[in-house]
């Protein structure tokens, strides 16, 4: 770091440079990333999810990495790429009021090379207004009203004659500290469970930050986050049985729109026919944000499909995350991706976190379960037309839930896809090494749909034991030799239009009247049998699962169908009369991941024996 990054400390500062504002911006993104912990745990509005300072900790590190990586720009410049990275970075209702923040200063500072007191007191002014303008129902003790005060005290002094920027900032600051502490007597959930607002908390944090490299200059941007504030993990708990969700909504639901002249209320006109609460529209004419709380997810997204690009799709089920704050502690936590067919009702009692495989129709990209239900995507390949495509989720899919995870415990397993079918397991690696690798491990499962499912459900129990990462691992690998999966394929032209089989193989099963049969096998799935004719097809099936399950071996199922219910039940019937010592069956709907390539009416079994 050179020598321009250190702020004057004698005499005067009446101008600053690009330079010297990336230092600010690094030195006040380094303090909310050291901060995160602390936020989360203080965040009760608007809903109790413990998730604040993750969601800034994602904003604030698109901040660090542009100002990082820019050189010999000027403070106009500076700010108008941070804005844009920001909003694309931008996580949670407080992560877009930041980047709206950054994006009213961008804004109001143009292409300007240097920035006295006067203008950069005008330009906070305008993004004060721009951060409130960009929620449908600002709310008095939020981060609003800590970034209104701050600008208001910026006006103020500067009308009274300082001139002085380092000065400008520490009275600004005080004034914002003030309003910070008044955030309780603003928003009575807040004064219930004895805390100020998380987001607010954070605004200031990352002015204190910019305070820090102010009196310290490039020593401000050496500090090791995980050492900050060590003493503040020693504070009371929030009080959460005072606190009461502010939303009686699902989904924390987030995207980008990409465009040419997009129009911030033609946006909010948009979506304003649906039912949703705590709507934040940041951004641009070129790229904004929404953050909403809504049940339907995908129709947020198809309402604004139509004034631009929507990319950077998210729901977050703000009901799970509030069951994993309030469960009781335990060391590890299992993370899971939904190509794993987890029986819901073990995935909420078990605590596993479900990231969500991505599908697309097109152009056209859906959350598994989340923006798509199975019965919707089955409905889709049966009308044919466009054949769907699965992908991995993004590595942010996975940080995102890591972090919220982390934030409840020490550790976390992830039980993961098959990296010799998907992406994903790579992807899940990728961002445990972004999030902090010595508290996280990534297991590649072999294994995919019900059997990965019943290996993420014997990692979950380990863990609810009591067992440290290292025995939920071992539990779940020894799982895996335990744990097979079959599947019967109805109809293997799905699997031929999804490019997984050739064609003269569809033709000979019609040909001949037969049922292909599937199983895992050292990573992959591959064909190892069939059935011929439809007598007691299911049966059969059946029978053939049983013959390779160990004789007399207690176990246990999850039976998977493809828009096939009745089939599921009877195919979990005819298990129990050909496996003896058969515990518990779970029927489940089957994902995407297996249900894009087998189709309609297929039926997947999973069995794990003791």
């Amino acid at each position: 770091m050179n020598a321009a990054l250190i702020w004057p400390r004698s005499g005067p500062f009446l101008r600053l440079s690009g330079a010297r504002l990336k230092g600010a911006l690094i030195a006040g993104a380094g303090r909310v990333l050291a901060r995160r912990e602390e936020l989360n745990r203080i965040n009760v509005f608007p809903v109790p999810d413990g998730d604040t300072g993750t969601n800034l900790a994602f904003t604030m590190m698109a901040v660090l990495k542009t100002a990082r990586g820019m050189r010999g720009a000027d403070a106009g410049a500076v700010l108008a790429r941070v804005a844009r990275e920001a909003i694309d970075g931008a996580r949670g209702n407080s992560g877009a009021i930041l980047a709206q923040f950054f994006q009213g200063l961008a804004e109001a500072l143009g292409r300007q090379r240097e920035v006295d007191a006067h203008e950069l007191a005008d330009a906070t002014s305008g993004a004060a207004r721009a951060a409130r303008a960009c929620l449908a129902e600002p709310r008095e003790g939020t981060m609003l009203s800590v970034i209104g005060d701050f600008a208001s005290e910026m006006r103020v002094q500067v009308e009274a004659g300082v001139a002085d920027l380092g000065e400008l900032f520490r009275r600004a600051l005080a004034r914002a500290r003030q309003s910070l502490a008044n955030t309780p007597n603003q928003l009575p959930v807040l004064r219930a469970a004895g805390v100020v607002d998380a987001g607010a908390a954070g605004f200031v944090d990352f002015l204190e930050g910019v305070q820090d490299f102010i009196e310290r200059g490039r020593g401000a941007l050496r500090v090791v986050p995980e050492a900050r504030d060590a003493a503040d993990r020693g504070h009371d708990e929030v009080h959460l049985e005072a606190v009461e969700s502010a939303s009686s909504f699902r989904y924390c639901t987030e995207c980008v729109l990409s465009g040419s002249d997009l129009d911030l209320a033609r946006v909010r006109a948009a979506l304003a026919v649906l039912a949703l609460d705590s709507l934040v529209v940041a951004g641009g004419r070129e790229r904004v944000r929404v953050h909403a709380h809504i049940d339907q997810p995908n129709r947020l997204f198809e309402a604004l499909s139509g004034l631009g690009a929507v990319t950077a799709r998210k729901a977050d089920d703000m009901q799970a995350q509030a069951r994993l704050r309030a469960a009781p502690f335990q060391r590890v936590r299992v993370v899971c991706d939904s190509a794993g067919d987890v029986p819901p009702s073990e995935a909420e009692r078990l605590g596993i976190t479900i990231v969500p495989v991505r599908l697309n129709f097109g152009e056209d990209d859906y959350l598994d379960r989340i923006t798509m239900a199975p019965r919707e995507l089955y409905r889709r390949l049966r009308a044919g037309g466009v054949h769907p495509r699965t992908s991995q989720p993004p590595p942010g899919d996975f940080r995102r839930a890591y972090e919220l995870a982390l934030s409840h415990c020490e550790q976390v397993a992830s039980i993961d896809l098959s990296s010799k079918l998907s992406g994903t397991c790579q992807a899940a690696q990728t961002a445990a090494r972004e999030s902090g690798a010595d508290r996280i491990r990534v297991l590649d499962t072999l294994n995919a749909s019900a059997g990965q499912g019943l290996v993420a459900m014997a990692a979950a129990e380990a863990a609810q034991a009591g067992a440290d990462l290292a025995g939920v691992i071992a539990r779940a690998q020894d799982a895996m030799t335990r744990t097979r999966t079959f599947a019967l394929i109805r109809d293997l032209r799905y699997g031929v239009r999804g490019g997984r089989l050739p064609a003269f193989a569809e033709k000979l099963a019609r040909w001949f009247g037969l049922t292909v049969l599937i199983a895992d096998k050292h990573g992959l799935v591959r064909p190892f049998s069939a059935l011929r004719g439809r007598h007691r097809l299911i049966e059969r099936f059946a029978t053939t699962v049983a013959r390779r399950v160990p004789a007399h071996q207690a176990c246990r199922a999850v039976v998977g169908h493809c828009d096939a219910s009745d089939d599921g039940a009877r195919l979990a019937g005819a298990l129990r009369e050909a496996l003896p010592a058969l515990g518990k069956v779970f029927v489940v709907e089957v994902g995407p991941a297996i249900g894009c390539h087998a189709g309609p009416g297929s039926l997947v079994v999973g069995v794990q024996w003791q």
